[in-house]
């Protein structure tokens, strides 16, 4: 049952807990032994547990006697196992870890194992978690438990691998888990019953010489722990009871857990997490219960991990001891759960709260062994922190997997929003420059105002606005040919800023909402945005409303802000003010600017070299403009102009549109920061671990 070829050496200089220790293994696996065959070792006499492989078996003829040395022993006069080699890590900073390839020899640096670990916990905890995709849950649990195990087993454990070994006793509820620590420690320091109590308070029994141990933050460092006094009672849930007894072995604690059936969600979360902390696993299972779901999700987790475990039927009916014990042992092997110490706790009665002597002792035996025999506690060692190591292979990787998803994602996110707006760019520099502004009110005011004599008037010089007459003069609303034409100019400008712009919003929202991921960051900000205008309603109608407030609602996110048509109108303004202070440098006349500019803007939306392919611009409009700004700058110099003022135009609404752009973007900010090679660090960490074991 227990390793074979395992020895331990210690040096008299001082290591990181005070001594030296040298620890060499012969095997990649940490027991040795054969296992004994279900039915015979559990329907042994009651507790009995067949003789350790190798100590009791009879020697074949041929066989060594005792003390002669072993094939592949060391010649005299060659290397002691012991001695350095070139390599070899500083002694005193050395732990036995079986490796994943078959040597005679593993060593690892204790000091360089404690630097990886705390090196790849760093990484999972930076891992950027922000989006709700697929498996997200899973993962941030998966992570949770990754970072409990480093925290609660690793480090302590390479830390001071002379501690005691926590041996944690799971099992259903009913089991007698409570009476067999209690029988075990000899006196009463677990509460016992057929119905488990309601608390989540575990209780761990240790001699008083091994509790500091326990006592300090070495161990479980984040759970909050109490020293039990006087009889056994429970603490307050999440709270562990440390029991001291001269009746417990040193160098072994026992842990009575929660029942791993427990209806209580946190209960069962609880047990899990003293597990992934426990160098040994003492399962128990009763024999009206064996074969229900929970006990073999624990076996299976505990097959995973690689744990040292050991199993326990009790509550035996000794009418069916055979057939229960063979099926039990059936189900184990089926079930690949390889378990090398099996006992048997046959129905019985309970004097004074206890089991009689001659049924737990086997158990009590195992453990003292266990503690005491250093080939033995090394196995133990060696086998569970190995087997959690082995599952960091796959579990990293999926965790990096993960972190690639989520990267992936805020980058297609991001960039669905950038292709938008660049595309509603590209909409509205094809809409200046195919001459579709260039109908409806546009065209009617042009050529209002290019037909009334008062254009060419103001291009040569002279006032060829008449006055109003008659009821529209008494009523004063007349309105100037070319302050019609530049309104319907402004108009149709601000229009076609506005229609792209909200149909960008529309296609990222559309876009993003075809993912769940999306769609739950866009839900998110609608949540946020209505929670701030309610809270806005609440202040005015204590406060009342500001002016410029009244009315104001946020649209959703399928539509531009509300506050960007008159961003654009302002835009708009500015750039007409910029194309006068062209025309001012570049005219050859003393022409008045502003019905240049009205011509230049026509021109502009109008030229012929820029409509696109079949286009059917219409051409009087587009010939009448140009033949007007030729006179004043030149054709060479006209055409700069207007390109001149068509980029500029462009530059500008393409700012509107990258502000708009930033709404989607600050909702992927405010999910939280995504590093692009956090999955690469979590690679690099996991790689830098299994090189060093």
């Amino acid at each position: 049952m227990e390793g074979k070829g395992v020895t331990a050496e210690e040096s008299p200089s001082p290591g990181r807990d005070g001594i030296e220790r040298r620890i060499d293994t012969r095997s990649a696996g940490a027991d040795a032994a054969s296992a004994a065959d279900m039915d015979e070792s559990m329907a042994a006499p009651e507790g009995e547990r067949e003789a350790d492989a190798g100590e009791s078996a009879p020697r074949e003829p041929g066989d060594p006697e005792p003390g002669d040395p072993e094939p592949g022993d060391p010649e005299p006069g060659d290397p002691e196992p012991g001695d350095p080699e070139p390599g070899d890590p500083e002694p005193g900073n050395e732990v036995a870890l079986p490796g994943a390839w078959q040597r005679s020899r593993v060593r690892v640096d204790a000091r360089l194992l404690e630097a990886t670990l705390l090196n790849l916990r760093k990484r999972i905890a930076a891992i950027p978690l922000v989006f709700d995709i697929r498996g997200a849950d899973e993962v941030s649990a998966e992570r949770s438990k990754l970072l409990s195990q480093i925290d609660d087993y690793l480090l302590p454990r390479v830390r001071q691998s002379a501690a005691p070994i926590l041996v944690a006793l799971v099992g259903s509820t009913g089991a007698g888990k409570s009476t067999l620590v209690n029988s075990i420690v000899g006196t009463q320091v677990s509460l016992t019953g057929v119905r488990r109590p309601t608390t989540n308070s575990p209780v761990l029994a240790c001699h008083p010489d091994d509790i500091g141990w326990f006592a300090e933050n070495m161990f479980l460092p984040t759970l909050p722990r109490v020293r039990q006094e006087g009889l056994a009672r429970p603490g307050r849930d999440g709270l562990l009871v440390l029991a001291a007894s001269e009746g417990m072995t040193k160098g072994v604690a026992l842990l009575d857990t929660p029942d791993i059936d427990s209806v209580v969600r946190a209960h069962y979360d609880f047990a899990y997490q003293f597990l992934d902390a426990s160098d040994l696993w003492l399962f128990m299972t009763s024999a009206s219960r064996y074969a229900d779901a929970p006990v073999w999700e624990i076996l299976q987790h505990a097959r995973e991990r690689g744990a040292a475990l050991g199993v326990i039927l009790s509550r035996v009916p000794p009418s069916h001891r055979t057939e229960l014990v063979a099926h039990f042992g059936a189900m184990l092997d089926a079930n690949g759960i390889t378990a090398n110490n099996r006992f048997v706790i046959p129905e019985t009665g309970i004097v004074d709260g206890m089991l009689p002597a001659d049924i737990f002792q086997p158990i009590r035996d195992w453990l003292t062994e266990t503690a005491h025999r250093e080939d033995r506690r090394v196995a133990v060692l060696s086998q569970t922190m190995a087997g959690v190591l082995d599952t960091f292979k796959v579990r990293v990787p999926k965790l990096a997997a993960h972190v690639d998803a989520q990267v992936t994602l805020r980058i297609r996110l991001r960039r669905d929003a950038e292709a938008a707006y660049a595309n509603a760019l590209e909409d509205f520099r094809a809409g200046t420059a195919d001459g579709q502004l260039l109908r409806g009110e546009v065209l009617a005011r042009w050529q209002d105002y290019a037909a009334s004599g008062d254009l060419s008037a103001a291009l040569r010089g002279k006032r060829g606005t008449r006055p109003a007459k008659g009821r529209r003069a008494r009523k004063g609303t007349a309105t100037p040919r070319p302050a019609a034409l530049d309104q319907a100019l402004r108009t149709a400008l601000e229009s076609l800023v506005l229609s792209v712009a909200d149909r960008a919003a529309e296609q990222v929202a559309g876009a993003w909402r075809a993912d769940p991921a999306g769609a739950a960051l866009l839900a998110s900000a609608e949540a946020s945005r209505a929670r701030g205008e309610q809270a806005e309603r609440e202040f005015e109608s204590a406060f009342g409303a500001s002016p410029g407030d009244q009315g104001a609602k946020q649209p959703t996110f399928d539509r531009s802000s509300p506050d960007l048509p008159p961003r654009i109108t302002r835009a708009v303004s500015a750039w007409q003010d910029q194309l006068m202070r062209l025309i001012q440098a570049g005219r050859k006349s003393s022409q008045e600017s502003e019905p240049i500019s009205l011509v230049a803007v026509v021109a502009m939306l109008a030229e012929p070299g820029s409509q696109t392919p079949g286009a059917q611009g219409p051409d009087e409009t587009a010939a009448v403009p140009w033949e007007l700004l030729t006179p004043v700058f030149g054709a060479a110099e006209a055409r700069e102009l207007t390109g001149t003022a068509r980029q500029d135009l462009a530059d500008r609404v393409g700012l509107l549109l990258d502000e708009e752009l930033l709404r989607f973007i600050e909702i992927l900010d405010e999910a939280g920061p995504v590093d692009p090679v956090a999955a690469v660090r979590l690679y690099q960490a996991e790689y830098s671990l299994e090189a060093v074991r």
